[in-house]
């Protein structure tokens, strides 16, 4: 099974050949490779546990699944978007706006926090001036890459992301594919944000129970049909463009 060789190479990786197109894109302050093999291994690690689960429980849970595979999708997503550019530098200016995104996320997150006072804090001071170090360090890559963006303030668009990659894969004029691959990301954040409109979007398909007081009770059901399975696939499907293009980059074909 493709998700079982994915657990396996996660757990057993290898670098990028040297002369290849992958061991050639990172550079000093910026490793490409490193957040694309991160991304691979999450996205098979999700996928390995929603179908062992499967397996060990025999349950469709309504919403936990969904959960899961938004996020073997988009690690897989994001892998493909740094991976299928054929430049070089776009490669790069990608794999960088994925870090400046991170270290902003972090450095907000550790500044915002309530803490104690005295030791919490000076660790927390500690901590943000080496994320901030990171920032400048990561600035003088960009300029080196001509970027102009200020990176502490880099935003990483999701959403345009899964476009994008859903265009890549399917060819931009097919739109039934597309959007379904964008229902896919729009249902996985719904269920896995516990949005109130996941449910009550599925009441048609759910049993409805009249209590003794006059009421009525909706059961929301997992469906494997409409939801889990194409997540799951979608995930998957994703993924393993991810590893051919990892492939095809991580390898050098100059054999002279």
């Amino acid at each position: 099974m493709a998700v079982d060789a994915w657990r396996k190479r996660a757990e057993n990786p290898t670098s990028p050949e040297h002369g290849s197109s992958l061991a050639a894109d990172s550079m000093e302050g910026l490793s490409v490779e490193n957040p694309i093999w991160y991304s691979m291994c999450i996205s098979s690690e999700h996928l390995d546990f929603a179908i062992d689960a499967m397996r060990a429980t025999s349950t469709m849970y309504p919403t936990a699944y969904m959960t899961v595979a938004r996020t073997a999708f988009v690690a897989a997503v994001n892998a493909v978007w740094m991976l299928a550019p054929s430049a070089r530098q776009e490669r790069r200016e990608r794999a960088l706006k994925l870090r400046a995104d991170d270290l902003r996320v972090q450095v907000t997150s550790f500044r915002d926090m309530k803490i104690p006072d005295g030791k919490p804090q000076e660790a927390r001071a500690d901590l943000l001036d080496q994320l901030r170090e990171r920032q400048a360090s990561l600035q003088s890559v960009a300029k080196s890459l001509s970027m102009t963006e200020d990176v502490t303030k880099i935003r990483f668009n999701q959403t345009k992301a899964i476009d994008w990659v859903a265009e890549h894969m399917h060819g931009v004029d097919d739109d039934l594919l597309i959007g379904a691959t964008q229902s896919v990301w729009r249902s996985g954040s719904a269920a896995a944000h516990a949005q109130y409109h996941f449910g009550i979007m599925r009441v048609d398909r759910n049993e409805t129970v009249r209590d003794a007081g006059g009421g009525s009770v909706v059961r929301l059901r997992g469906d494997l049909d409409s939801d889990v399975g194409p997540a799951l696939a979608a995930a998957a499907m994703t993924l393993s463009e991810a590893f051919r293009l990892y492939d095809l980059r991580r390898v050098s074909h100059d054999r002279t």
